[in-house]
């Protein structure tokens, strides 16, 4: 696991977990947030450190890895439970479910040092998520309805 990167993808947790109802039950999505940080507004309650841009790039890079990376970053840092049980939702062996989390670990370290463009694997999978979208795949447009507003 990569200290750096795993603390990152905690704030991106934190930050895609968040909501921002202001307690009258209407959540604000992650589009809407984005809205706001082109505006040059800065979303409430983030730590001083976290930059509201970063989070919209780990937002990508997290919904391009991918589908077995993409997983086990979901559920390492979006669900509660122990590692049995992660790897368990994967449907893999608890070392198969570490060894998924570190490649993605390695894939976000790469993109956010040279780009998403830059990383084939990203390339892959934003042109899948693109095609799967073109071609109405319901299930994809739900699951990246689910990734964008979570």
């Amino acid at each position: 696991m990569i200290e750096f990167i795993d603390k990152q993808l905690k704030d991106w947790a934190d930050w895609a977990g968040r909501r921002d109802d202001c307690g009258l039950g209407y959540v604000q999505s992650q589009l809407a947030r984005l809205g706001q940080a082109a505006g040059g507004g800065k979303f409430a309650g983030l730590p001083h450190d976290v930059c509201e841009d970063d989070m919209h790039e780990l937002q990508k890079i997290v919904a391009y890895l991918p589908f077995e990376l993409h997983q086990a970053v979901w559920q390492c840092y979006m669900m509660p439970g122990t590692a049995g049980q992660h790897a368990l939702a994967c449907g893999c062996h608890r070392d198969t479910y570490y060894t998924r989390l570190h490649r993605a670990h390695v894939l976000v370290m790469e993109a956010l040092q040279v780009g998403i463009d830059e990383v084939p694997l990203l390339v892959v999978g934003r042109a899948a998520m693109a095609a799967c979208l073109g071609a109405g795949n319901v299930v994809v447009v739900n699951n990246l309805k689910k990734v964008l507003t979570a």
